[in-house]
Order: structure tokens, then sequence, then C-alpha cells
């Protein structure tokens, strides 16, 4: 009898684990919640860049497309710096949050403010040398080498402008702001194509038009992204601190991998661009339009998602809460392989249709085949793309960065050997193998990490991971006791604990007046002491008149100041983040 109640109490232990297991919910609906933003983000990115040949392609010619094609890996090598300030930004930023780290943050800011700066500068400066070395090293003919030239001085006005831009996405959406930000992505988008069509179109400027008309959008779209920033948001209030080199070393650091990433895939770009003209002739400028174009497409989806994942991964790693950013990067690539997935199969069963939209009307010798081998990498860049952002997240930059380097560095000879043993279009599948390469690695490491996890929690030291439902929160409560009796810990500081989580999920609920409120909560125990976290998607809890301190000052929190030794909130990412020490 007294076996059978063991085993029964033991059922019911497992099926109370069960229900409360982490399972994502709270991250997952951030993620629905910012991707639409994201997308339309990245949608007026791809406006910027693709439609200039969608219009000269089908308003001015063939060597127009051509040229604007030739020239993309010039744009993007121009782009590293802002690659590099924005996605260091977004990660910093995100990570101090995480810590709940006022001082830092506001020194992270600072460097911000500072590297926008100094990077705007210098782009202005070098690319013009820059330029003309890329375009010199194509043998263009003289028309040709005239086109590129043409389209490359407006692409040049927008450099330091579209950097402002950039770095204003991720300070945006890490102060919640998306609908601004979906706002601002819709007129860049519009205004760019409404300047294409009147210089291109009404007033025949050519394919300078084009150039001029991004370089007007990037400067409204950056004008009003700073007026927004610095009347409404506190992402340039430093409150007078001033960056120290170790804060610029620290936003280098986190924007590396994207940098070196986005560096790579442009120097690549430039072979693959002398490789292809090598082998298809004047019309590979085309097919790599189009190819380029199908993978600006797909960049949409993969950015977008990556973009979402960036606060959310900072603020978990902050928290040291590496459980919780395992279930975020699943989630993502979940979302990847599913939407980019479907994206490959429309280009796969439609390939000829690209090439219509883009003005081609005799498709080149081997474009369709190209075509159709050239997306099969696509899901495997997705990725690689989130690996490559949790390893960032895990202060792991320089295992990331040697390997985008080393790994997209293999494809001009993954290209170069195909070239030598099959017909042209096959070239296309170097990028397939570089990725697969890249993955395995990824893989490797990411393993390594879980180890390293497992390996080094204190023995002394229990954690325990919840997901809680606001009509299950006094069982969730009553887990929590029985984790830290069972694991020998104190009973009285397991009671305040608890007694804290039913007042503060009280308010989620009745601040929102709904009951569908997530919850995501960590305990970390420890011999005489133990920390509790917890993430709710409830209404901000009170602000007072420093944004930054947000100062908790509801009844159920003075409660809970009582029960604390210490208590640390903001409301960021439009979450609740408490941070409470028994």
């Amino acid at each position: 009898m007294k076996l059978e109640l063991l085993n029964k109490a033991k059922k019911d232990r497992s099926r109370i684990k069960e229900r409360f297991k982490r399972n994502g919910a709270l991250t997952g609906s951030k993620l629905l919640e910012y991707i639409p933003a994201m997308i339309l983000t990245n949608l007026s990115v791809l406006m910027l860049l693709s439609v200039d040949g969608l219009v000269v392609g089908n308003l001015v010619g063939a060597d127009a497309l051509s040229a604007v094609n030739i020239f993309y890996p010039a744009t993007t090598m121009i782009g590293v710096a802002s690659v590099l300030v924005a996605s260091g930004a977004g990660s910093a930023i995100s990570t101090c949050m995480g810590k709940n780290d006022i001082d830092a943050l506001r020194h992270i800011k600072s460097a911000v403010k500072i590297m926008m700066i100094v990077a705007a500068i210098i782009m202005s400066i070098v690319q013009i040398p820059f330029v003309y070395l890329i375009i010199a090293s194509y043998n263009l003919s003289p028309e040709m080498n005239q086109t590129t030239w043409l389209y490359a001085i407006g692409i040049m006005i927008s450099t330091p402008f579209g950097l402002v831009s950039t770095v204003g996405v991720y300070q945006l959406q890490i102060v919640g702001k998306m609908k601004v930000l979906m706002w601002l992505s819709a007129m860049e988008g519009i205004v760019n194509i409404v300047f294409d069509l009147l210089f291109v179109g009404v007033l025949n400027m050519g394919v300078i038009g084009a150039g001029l008309g991004t370089a007007c959008a990037n400067i409204i779209r950056s004008t009003m992204t700073v007026i927004y920033l610095v009347k409404k948001t506190d992402m340039f209030c430093t409150h007078g601190v001033k960056a120290h080199w170790s804060d610029i070393k620290e936003l280098i650091s986190c924007g590396l991998p994207e940098a070196s990433n986005s560096g790579i895939n442009a120097l690549q770009n430039y072979f693959m661009v002398k490789i292809i003209i090598f082998m298809f002739g004047a019309t590979g400028g085309v097919i790599k339009g189009v190819c380029t174009f199908c993978m600006s497409l797909v960049n949409v989806i993969i950015n977008s998602t990556q973009g979402s994942m960036r606060p959310l991964a900072g603020l978990l790693s902050g928290a040291e809460d590496h459980e919780g950013l395992r279930f975020l990067m699943r989630q993502c690539i979940g979302l990847i392989v599913c939407a980019v997935g479907a994206m490959v199969l429309l280009i796969e069963f439609n390939p000829d249709w690209f090439y219509f939209i883009h003005g081609v009307k005799e498709i080149p010798d081997g474009g369709l085949l190209s075509l159709r081998l050239f997306v099969t990498y696509f899901i495997f860049k997705g990725i690689d793309s989130i690996f490559r952002l949790y390893f960032t997240n895990r202060k792991d930059s320089k295992f990331s960065t040697k390997l985008t380097v080393f790994g997209n560095a293999t494809l001009p000879i993954f290209a170069f050997a195909i070239s030598m043993f099959l017909p042209a279009p096959f070239i296309w599948l170097s990028y397939l193998f570089t990725e697969l390469l890249i993955i395995l690695f990824n893989i490797w490491r990411y393993r390594k990490w879980l180890r390293r996890d497992a390996e080094s929690i204190d023995p002394n030291t229990k954690i325990l991971y919840l997901t809680v439902e606001p009509e299950k929160a006094m069982e969730a409560s009553g887990e929590i006791y029985r984790y830290a009796k069972e694991n020998g810990f104190s009973d009285g500081i397991a009671n305040k604990i608890r007694l804290c989580m039913e007042e503060m999920v009280a308010y989620a609920v009745k601040s929102q007046e709904k009951d569908d409120i997530r919850i995501q909560i960590t305990v970390r125990f420890s011999e005489n002491e133990a920390l509790f976290a917890m993430l709710d998607d409830g209404k901000c809890i009170a602000l007072n008149e420093n944004k930054e301190l947000q100062e908790m000052t509801v009844d159920n929190y003075d409660f809970i100041k009582k029960q604390a030794k210490s208590v640390q909130y903001q409301y960021v990412l439009d979450m609740n983040y408490s941070v409470l020490r028994f």
C-alpha cells in the first residue's frame, strides 16, 4: 500500500513538473509581435536595393540592370560599418537591460553615439577610393563602367544616412516602438519607389536617377528616426555619462560576427561576380541580378527573424537564462525552416517569373537552372544566422567571426573548382557547399556549449525554470516550495519566493484585466540565498520621472520589497522584468 502511494506521488510529481515545464510561450508570442514590424523594415531595405534593379531593368534596359548588380558587392561592403554599429548596439544594450545594470547601459548608449558619428565620417571619406578600386577591377567596357559609376553616386551620398537608419532600427525595437518602426519603414520604401519612378521614368535621368532616389529616401528616413528617438525615447539620454574605451570594445565585439559575415558576403559576392562574368559573359550580370533579388526576398525572412530574436536573446543572456535562450533559438530555427522552405519551393516551381518581373524577355542560357541551384542553400543560410547570433550572446564572438571568415572564404574556391569540371550553372552549388560546411561547425560548437553549461553549474546551486499560467499560480508556488524542500534549501526563503510570485502574478492579471498573461520564471537556489526572476507581458507596473529607473510603487510591490533583500525592475521590450534576491 505504501509503495502504491509512493508511486502515485511520483506520478503526480511528474505531472506537476510537466505542467510547468518551460515551453517558450512568452518568447514565442514576442517573436510573433516583433516579426511583422521587422518584415516591413527589411522589405524597405529590399526596396532600397532591389527596386532600383526592377525599375531600371524595365524602364532603361538590361545594361542598366547589370550595372546595378555589378555594383551590389560594393554596396554591401560599404554597409559593413552600419552592420557593425547597429548589431553591436542591439546586442550590447539588450544585454545590459538583462543584467539590470543602469550604469553600464548609459555607458553603452554613449558608446553607440560616438561610434555612429565616427563610422559615418569614416565611411563617407573611405568609400570614394574604395568604390573606384572595385569598379576598376571588373575591367568593364567604357560604357558599362560609366553606367555603373552613375548609379554609384547616389548610393555613396546615402551611405552615412543609411548607417543612422540601421542603428535606429535596433534602438526603436529595443524601446518597443514597433509601430513607429513599421511606419518609418513603409514611408522609406514608398518614397524610394516614388523618387525612382520620378527620376528614371518621368525625368529620364537613367540609372543615376535610381541611385539618387535611394539617397533621398535614406536622408528622409534617417532624419525622422533621429528626431523621434531624441524627442520620444531615452536612447540618446546618457545623463552626462561618457563612454570608456572598454564600452566601445564591447560594442565592437558584439557587432563583429554580423559585420564579418556581411563583409565576407560582400567580398565573396565580388569574386563571384568576376567568376560569373567570366563564365556567362555579359549576361552574367542579369542572372546575378535575379539571384540577388531572390536572396533579398529570403533575407527579409531571415533578417526579420534574427532581428526579432536579437533583443530577446540579449535580455535572456544578461539574465543568464540559458534554458530560455535555447528555447528562443529553437523557435527561430523552426520559423526560418518553415517560411524560407516555402519561399524556396515558390522559386523552384516558378523561376521564369522572377526573370519576367525584371523585364528580361530572353532568359540567358542556363539562367533557370542557375536560379534553381542557387536557392538550395537558403534554409541552411537562415539556420546559420541563428547560430551566429546565439554564439554572439554567449560571448563566443571570436569563434563565430573566425568561422564566418573561414567558411565564406571557401565560396570562390568551391565555385572555381566546380567551373573546371561542370557546366557554368553548377557554380551556384558552391553556396550550398559553403553553408553546409559552416553548419557542421556550428552544430559542433553548440553541443560543446551544452556540455559546458552542464559542467559549470555549482553542485550546491539548483535552477528551476517555470512557465506559469495565471490560473495555476497557486500550484506553481507549491512547486517552488517542493523543489526547495527536495533539494535541501531553506523553507523560509522558499515561502517568501512563493508569496512574492503569487502577488506579482495577481498584479499582472489585475493590471491587464485579462487572464492570458504569459509568465516565465527562473529561480536560482544556492546554500543560503536565492534569486527569483520573472518576465511577463502584463501592463507596465509603474514609472517614476526617471524612466530608466522605473521604480515600483504599486501596493503589491511594497509588500514584495519587505520580503526580498533587493528588488530590481524595468519595463523592457513591452515586458515587466523583475529580479528579486532573498
